[in-house]
């Protein structure tokens, strides 16, 4: 069935960008705007698929003959951010941050963190900080804000800060496994090596699990003894790590890693 609406338009376009389509999802919205010329909703997601393609010029664009549209104000000036630091523009992305500051994500926890993530992505933890900080003191049962707030704290070599929002991270959403495998890698390098295992030994074998967590659960000589156990976390091995271990087997790569880390 052909797509006839808008709204159709934008919602195919945004769940082909949820499924990091984004070629696929440009094309869509790309056709909505030529036939619904100035829906500044099909335009947005133009701009903001753009920014997924590191298309940022483009991008600024539309963004920028979006910015007196009333309406998502606060995805204009978060797209906007994306866009200037994309191209280098600290000192405009820095102004459209504030401004999404002091308006429309004044009291919207969920644009502050979506700000602070788009800095922190880009390494520049210390503009992130105060959106993580803010998103935290606005919403303090939200797990996504401390989360943020502790992965940003250790960016900039913060530990005792970081350690505190991510344990809050983990107490308030106990299968954020995310949080789980950054905390376990944050004591880890902290030298607290038992809370690490404990955290890490937490942390389920059958979900996605990033290399830097599994790595250091492994520099902790921590291997199953249940045959299962053993089983899956050989298959997480050759998962995360990208292919199969040596001939030796997964146990003579483990036990090397362990005291390359240890």
């Amino acid at each position: 069935m052909s797509i006839q609406s808008s709204g159709e338009y934008q919602d195919r376009g945004l769940e082909l960008l949820m499924a990091d389509d984004a070629e696929a999802a440009l094309s869509v919205f790309e056709e909505g705007a030529r036939k619904f010329p100035g829906d500044a909703e099909l335009n947005l997601g133009r701009a903001l698929t753009l920014n997924r393609l590191g298309e940022y010029v483009r991008a600024c664009e539309i963004l920028e003959g979006l910015r007196g549209v009333p309406g998502q104000l606060e995805d204009v000036l978060t797209g906007l951010v994306e866009a200037y630091l994309g191209r280098g523009l600290l000192k405009q992305a820095r102004a459209a941050a504030q401004e999404a500051f002091e308006g429309p994500a004044k009291h919207d926890a969920e644009t502050l963190c979506r700000l602070g993530r788009v800095f922190y992505q880009k390494k520049k933890f210390d503009e992130a900080l105060p959106y993580y900080e803010r998103a935290a003191e606005l919403s303090p049962k939200w797990a996504e804000a401390w989360f943020g707030l502790g992965a940003c704290q250790w960016a900039l070599s913060h530990p005792a800060g970081a350690e505190a929002a991510l344990r809050r991270a983990v107490e308030l959403e106990p299968s954020d496994w995310q949080a789980r495998q950054f905390l376990g890698c944050l004591l880890h390098d902290m030298g607290r090596k038992d809370d690490a295992r404990t955290i890490l030994e937490s942390v389920p074998l059958n979900i996605p699990w990033q290399k830097p967590a599994l790595e250091r659960m492994v520099a902790l000589s921590w291997w199953p003894k249940d045959p299962e156990r053993k089983r899956q976390l050989e298959g997480l091995w050759r998962t995360v790590m990208g292919g199969a271990p040596r001939p030796g087997g997964v146990m003579d790569v483990l036990e090397e890693l362990s005291r390359k880390l240890d």
